[in-house]
């Protein structure tokens, strides 16, 4: 027996020190520092030095190289490039992820040479430079990703997406000072953070219409349209999406509205309606006065329902606000949650025993059904109960509810 019980430890022993260990090790093989990822090499550092080309193995320690991580040819410092020597790069067709600046250490990165014709800097079906000087741009066919900071702090001014791209990442359209109005066709499942950051001058978003994202889109990163001043009118986010990112949309001065699908399943901290005043080094949250979020389901498709959508949830963001105590943590998304249940199954909050009206009564099934006394069973009862918004019935419930039957609270509309 007493064995048995040293086995056990030693067994659980392992396993703990397995799970302190690194997901991936670094490797040296040559020129280039790897981990080893899925089964596949990354290369996390280019050792070599003095070489004017460098072409990329296919493989090291025996694992097919599959990506380039951020920085692997060194930190720019300034404008100076760590392996400025290198005016030419030959990269393998099975690598299939370049991080962010993986090669800006390079001379070739910025250099005309690296670039198509009309500048297109494409590896694989990444675009990960524009090395072009045209103001207006249409991105080839051939490009499934526009790459991290692809077009960072360039001037171009109108942006054509072709229905190839799938993927925006991070950084890829960030401080376009110029940029009026990108055009994002086709499939597109992702924007990255801060994709559109401070791109000041944007006023249009095209997609399946002006202003009307595709319904493919799935997430739209942190800081995505953060301080987009110019981007006016209502922006809807299409039919797809799953998740909006902290200040997505925030800072956007002449926005009027957002409209979102019920498809949500995470909003970001002031992700919509909010400005961020800055005051000694600290950003302050303010709600932007007269913002207007729409909230649609996608059965209604035809044209009348559609208006019937607009008329009936325009003042929507209202009720948002006032249910999302908390819009910096998770009070800001089970508003909106609440919200929609509220507009698909009306009900009287603070009503949780369905008589027609909000009294001390209601108060005491709230008080029970959080002791575990006395359950409440009917979905819509459980939602009128719910007066704080975080998608349970409490105490905190049952409070708010016996001072609404007092007069001393108002209840969320």
């Amino acid at each position: 027996m007493k064995k048995l019980w040293y086995r056990s430890v030693a067994v659980l022993l392992v396993l703990l020190l397995c799970s302190l260990m690194p997901a991936a090790l670094a490797a040296e093989d040559g020129m280039y520092e790897y981990e080893v990822r899925d089964g596949n090499a990354v290369i996390v550092r280019y050792l070599g030095s003095g070489n004017p080309t460098v072409t990329l193995p296919v493989s090291l320690g025996g694992y097919p190289v599959t990506g380039i991580e951020e920085n692997a040819f060194g930190k720019l410092d300034g404008e100076n490039k760590p392996h400025s020597e290198i005016t030419a790069v030959n990269i393998p067709a099975g690598i299939t992820y370049i991080g962010d600046r993986a090669l800006a250490g390079t001379a070739w990165f910025d250099s005309a040479a690296a670039g198509d014709k009309d500048g297109f800097v494409i590896v694989n079906g990444m675009l990960i430079n524009y090395v072009g000087n045209k103001k207006n741009v249409t991105v080839p066919n051939t490009v499934k990703i526009v790459n991290y900071g692809a077009f960072e702090k360039n001037e171009i001014v109108n942006v054509t997406l072709p229905a190839s791209v799938t993927e925006i990442r991070d950084y890829a359209f960030y401080k376009c000072t110029a940029l009026e109005t990108i055009a994002i066709n086709g499939e597109i499942t992702s924007i990255g953070k801060s994709a559109f950051n401070d791109c000041g001058k944007l006023t249009e978003l095209h997609g399946d219409s002006i202003s009307v994202l595709p319904d493919s889109l799935e997430t739209i990163g942190d800081n995505a349209f953060y301080n987009c001043v110019s981007l006016s009118g209502t922006v809807d986010l299409g039919q797809g999406l799953i998740a909006i990112g902290a200040n997505a949309f925030a800072n956007c001065a002449s926005l009027d509205g957002i409209r979102v699908p019920d498809t949500l399943e995470m909003v970001g901290a002031y992700a919509l309606g909010f400005s961020l005043v800055r005051k000694d080094n600290a950003y302050t949250p303010a709600q932007k006065a007269d913002f207007v979020i729409y909230v649609s389901h996608e059965e209604n498709e035809d044209a009348a329902a559609e208006q019937e959508i607009l008329k009936t949830y325009s003042k929507t963001s209202k009720r948002i606000y006032n249910y999302a105590r908390n819009p910096d943590g998770n009070g800001y998304f089970a508003a909106f949650r609440l919200v929609w249940d509220r507009l698909a199954y009306p009900f009287k909050m603070g009503d949780v025993n369905n008589d027609g009206k909000v009294n001390s009564t209601d108060a005491r099934v709230a008080l029970r059904h959080s002791a575990h006394l006395e359950m409440i069973e009917h979905e819509d009862d459980l939602r009128a109960g719910d007066v704080n918004g975080d998608s349970r019935v409490n105490s905190q419930d049952a409070r708010l509810l016996l001072r609404a039957a007092a007069g001393l609270e108002k209840l969320p509309d």
